[in-house]
């Protein structure tokens, strides 16, 4: 904390001496004139008198009358200048002070702290009057004032110092700790602490790494056991078609095999996407299509797979002429509701697509198949999550499916729901709007 205090302590004392050199030279720029001016004006009647009193003695007798006779009634320093002084190298006359002097003014120099004029009459002289030095005590109280300020100034760094260093602290080990392993660490500050804004995104960042990893594990654990059943059944087929020595049965093994194979590829196919949909783009292209149009294709699509299974699937409304959306992914979040909804459904899949207001857009499914209960409308979105526990072929996808629509949905600003269908299933729903 003291390295903290210092340095800011070091920072303030540098900028204040800088910034009061910096005044002090804008001052003098900015006012120089009207300084000289004041000056001028303050010391011309003496000057005059000087002037006056002195061109009645006699040039050589001029420097011990200053001396011994005005210097000690004169609260100023006075000497007389012979045409060899002011002329030497070092006095360095400017033109224009040359002929101030001709003109019989006088000139200010080192600072407005000297006056120089032409005594009148013969020897060409100059009187020289200088100001008083500031006294030395004067200059020691300022710099005692100035240490009892910078006192004052460290003082009071330490008292605002303080609970920022705190905080600070806190939100180091917690940081520490974080890195550690420790998920739930989070920074305790007070409401009324200076940097309460940088501890909250500290907290909101701690929120998320650890939601990021817990679902990171979790999804983990799922592809792991999600795996482990087609690769059984893989192993499981290839020792029976070693021993099975009927044509007939190998080619029924032989497809099985391959319907395996099939369900791994659409289970790496489902988790590229879902990885690829896990970080939400803020630019993502969102193009103008046809509805109709749209809702046909996809529903055409899936009519294939709705015939095997013995569903007849149709969309029943279109209210908007034009849907704003990202034709990759949501043309994958519908086909994800009908399959799921061809594979539940007792004979029936219904689609419609409504336009409440200007760019916002609901998408339903219904089928008329048993439904969600309420206590699952959530965890069906979550990844690898299954009603049907079952992992007989067929019965229940890769698990992935409802998880993708609900991604594809928060891409869109929106977010996918369920509800109970009026055909007595389940309803899912995708609301979005597009910005």
């Amino acid at each position: 904390m003291l390295k903290f205090v210092l340095r800011i302590f070091v920072v303030l004392a540098i900028g204040f001496v800088l910034s009061n050199e910096v005044v002090d030279r804008a001052a003098n720029y900015l006012f120089e004139s009207e300084t000289a001016n004041y000056t001028r004006e303050a010391v011309r009647g003496q000057l005059h008198s000087l002037k006056q009193e002195l061109a009645h003695v006699p040039p050589q007798a001029r420097p011990d009358y200053v001396r011994n006779t005005l210097a000690p009634h004169y609260g100023l320093a006075l000497q007389v200048l012979e045409p060899a002084d002011y002329n030497a190298a070092d006095f360095a006359l400017t033109g224009d002070e040359r002929r101030t002097i001709d003109a019989g003014g006088f000139f200010l120099r080192d600072n407005l702290m000297s006056f120089v004029a032409a005594i009148p009459g013969p020897g060409a002289q100059w009187l020289m009057v200088k100001l008083p030095p500031e006294p030395l005590v004067g200059t020691w109280v300022i710099v005692a004032i100035y240490a009892a300020l910078g006192v004052l100034l460290c003082a009071f760094m330490l008292v605002w110092a303080l609970p920022v260093w705190r905080d600070l602290e806190a939100l180091k080990t917690a940081a520490q700790r974080m890195g550690q392993g420790d998920l739930r660490v989070r920074a305790q500050l007070s409401r009324f602490s200076s940097i309460r804004g940088l501890g909250d995104t500290f907290n909101q960042m701690s929120e998320r790494i650890s939601a990021l990893i817990s679902n990171q594990r979790e999804l983990t654990n799922a592809v792991s056991h999600e795996l482990r059943t087609p690769i059984a059944r893989l192993s499981f087929e290839l020792d029976m078609i070693e021993q099975e020595a009927d044509p007939a049965a190998r080619r029924r093994l032989v497809e099985d095999m391959k319907n395996d194979v099939a369900e791994l590829d659409s289970m790496a196919s489902e988790l590229l996407m879902y990885a690829r949909l896990e970080h939400k783009s803020d630019d993502i292209p969102l193009q103008a299509q046809d509805a109709r149009g749209w809702l046909d294709s996809v529903v055409q699509h899936a009519s294939f797979e709705a015939g095997l299974s013995g569903v007849h699937c149709v969309v029943t409304h279109c209210d908007a002429g034009e849907v704003r959306l990202h034709p990759r992914y949501m043309t994958r979040a519908l086909l994800n509701l009908l399959q799921n909804a061809i594979r539940h459904a007792g004979g029936q899949v219904q689609v419609g697509l409504a336009s409440p207001a200007p760019r916002q857009y609901v998408l339903t499914v219904d089928d008329d198949g048993p439904g969600v209960p309420p206590a699952d409308r959530e965890r069906v979105f979550d990844p690898f999550i299954r009603l049907d526990e079952s992992r007989a072929r067929g019965t229940g996808g890769t698990g992935l499916g409802l998880a993708i629509v609900r991604r594809v949905a928060r891409w869109h600003n929106g977010d996918a729901l369920v509800s109970e269908s009026p055909l007595g299933g389940a309803r899912f729903v995708i609301r979005w709007k597009a910005a």
